[in-house]
């Protein structure tokens, strides 16, 4: 089933561009999706969100930890509502470019009963991350849990039952990805741009 937010996604083609002059390394195998693109569909999210979020009711915006702090923080520059602003943080790749299990780095420590709350993440990958905060967050009796992610990987053994979230930036090919907050090895977050991890990278921490 297609969320209303899948609907607005914009799917990138399986293609490879040159890495952007001065970001050149061996460790890049070229850029996915540039910066303009980016900044262009965090304003369209925003502009989005912003008008589909209930105005009047509490809300709390929780960006998840490390990989969507770029994003949540262009994101939430737009907004022009009050919001609280937390982070909980969880990780799943651990020592792998494929992700594991889940590890909860930083709780949730906002009250968020009776509120409605956005979750910000990175990547939606195999869903995990996102179903496990789910979970946890419908625990502390929030109104509503609302979900956003700047990239969905298409994966080709994924299902139908495969968490959806209800904002997504960009849909992507199932390739291992950096920049823009998402990191191999803690390398790379700050790249304007996604880029795409040379295939000789491998083993080391990535989430």
């Amino acid at each position: 089933m297609t969320t209303e937010g899948e609907a607005h996604t914009r799917t990138i083609p399986d293609r490879i561009q040159p890495t952007p002059a001065g970001w050149e390394s061996p460790e890049l195998k070229g850029m996915l999706i540039s910066a303009s693109e980016i900044q262009s569909r965090v304003r369209e999210l925003a502009d989005q969100i912003q008008s589909q979020l209930p105005m009047d009711k509490p809300i709390v915006i929780l960006p998840v930890l490390s990989g969507s702090f770029l994003f949540a923080a262009d994101l939430v520059r737009h907004w022009r509502f009050a919001c609280e602003l937390d982070f909980i943080g969880l990780s799943s790749y651990g020592a792998s470019t494929q992700p594991g299990l889940i590890d909860w780095t930083h709780k949730i420590k906002t009250d968020i009963k009776d509120k409605h709350v956005l979750v910000i993440d990175d990547i939606l990958d195999t869903g995990q991350t996102l179903d496990e905060v789910k979970k946890e967050l419908s625990k502390h009796h929030p109104t509503a849990i609302h979900t956003c992610v700047l990239l969905n990987k298409t994966l080709k053994t994924s299902g139908s039952t495969r968490f959806q979230a209800d904002y997504t930036g960009f849909k992507i090919p199932d390739h291992f990805v950096v920049g823009y907050g998402l990191d191999f090895a803690l390398k790379f977050r700050q790249l304007p741009f996604v880029g795409l991890l040379s295939p000789n990278c491998h083993g080391t921490d990535a989430d």
